[in-house]
């Protein structure tokens, strides 16, 4: 049994960074899902779309931060402390630790669900609600940009009529045509096109990022796509073949399990799997939000119900 130790890293200036180690339970959290259930709950207080003053009065009330170092890591704790002082949320993400990484676009897909079907919405909301957790504008990093392509993937996997490819496409038109970007992901959506097998795609994969740095927000966009395209869209598929690629596995399950999930619905997961996860949220203590899933999910469907009544009612007035 693995006993909890806490260990405080100091810090030049401001507060130490808190890191604890403790024995997790299947189904439990970290720091990325933890960001979602914060976005997810801001979408949820508000009914709608929201923007990046309403994520940031998540984090201020609901994070309680003597919880630093079990989900939320120290960058979240940066940002914390940053907003609790007052600093305008939009320029929070200039300050946050480990830029161009993965963390700004692993809370982002209930920003694809509240604007179901209207991916060049959810890619504007990204946009603007991502800059709390990182910069645009800086060289080499497309955080932003990854943030606004899964929000749009998953709105376009909602549509009806989307299509694997057709997700895909949606990704790909929010990155710049620049080398870093959208070339990168290209390059390996490419094997994956040449291939139906997760393990031949492992092969180029490796060789490529071998001795890289910790994967950047680019690399995990290209290696989850890639996935759920290997995976024909299949959600239990996308995720197992994610977290067997290697490198940063847990990143790159949440892009391609949840754009699958969302093209294929809950009923293409096991069901076991679904079970699991939300009976663990009941007894996970480091947790911001005891939602369940299923709780979570019917409150963004009801907030995308909300948007689309206000759609309907611009419409019929336009037509007027």
């Amino acid at each position: 049994e693995m006993r909890e130790s806490e260990r405080a890293v100091p810090q030049r200036f401001g507060p130490p960074w808190m890191s604890r180690s403790y024995q997790r339970q299947p189904g439990w959290t970290e720091d990325g899902m933890e960001r979602y259930k914060l976005l997810a709950s801001a979408v949820i207080r508000k009914g709608g779309r929201i923007n990046v003053e309403d994520l940031a009065r998540e984090w201020v009330e609901k994070i309680d931060p003597s919880k630093f170092g079990y989900n939320l890591g120290s960058q979240d704790q940066v940002i914390y402390n940053l907003l609790k002082d007052g600093m305008p949320p939009w320029e929070v993400g200039r300050y946050a630790a480990w830029p161009a990484f993965i963390g700004t676009s692993k809370m982002i897909q209930p920003v694809g669900i509240v604007n179901a079907c209207r991916p060049d919405n959810a890619a504007r909301d990204a946009l603007d609600i991502a800059r709390m957790k990182d910069a645009q504008g800086l060289p080499n990093n497309f955080a932003l940009e990854t943030a606004a392509a899964i929000a749009a993937a998953t709105a376009e996997a909602l549509r009806p009529g989307a299509t694997v490819n057709s997700v895909i496409d949606t990704a790909l038109a929010q990155l710049p045509d620049v080398p870093g970007a959208r070339k990168e992901v290209e390059i390996v959506l490419g094997w994956a096109r040449k291939t139906k097998d997760w393990k031949t795609l492992r092969v180029p994969y490796a060789e490529r990022y071998q001795n890289r740095p910790i994967s950047n927000a680019v690399e995990i966009l290209g290696a989850g796509l890639a996935c759920f395209l290997v995976a024909d869209g299949r959600p239990r598929e996308a995720i197992l073949y994610a977290v067997n690629l290697g490198r940063d596995t847990d990143c790159k399950a949440y892009v391609a399990g949840g754009i699958a999930g969302a093209l294929r619905g809950i009923e293409a997961l096991p069901p076991e799997w679904v079970e699991v996860v939300e009976k663990a949220v009941l007894t996970d203590p480091h947790t911001v939000d005891k939602r369940t899933a299923r709780q979570m999910a019917e409150g963004l469907y009801q907030a995308f119900l909300n948007e689309l009544r206000k759609t309907k009612v611009a419409t019929s007035e336009a037509d007027s």
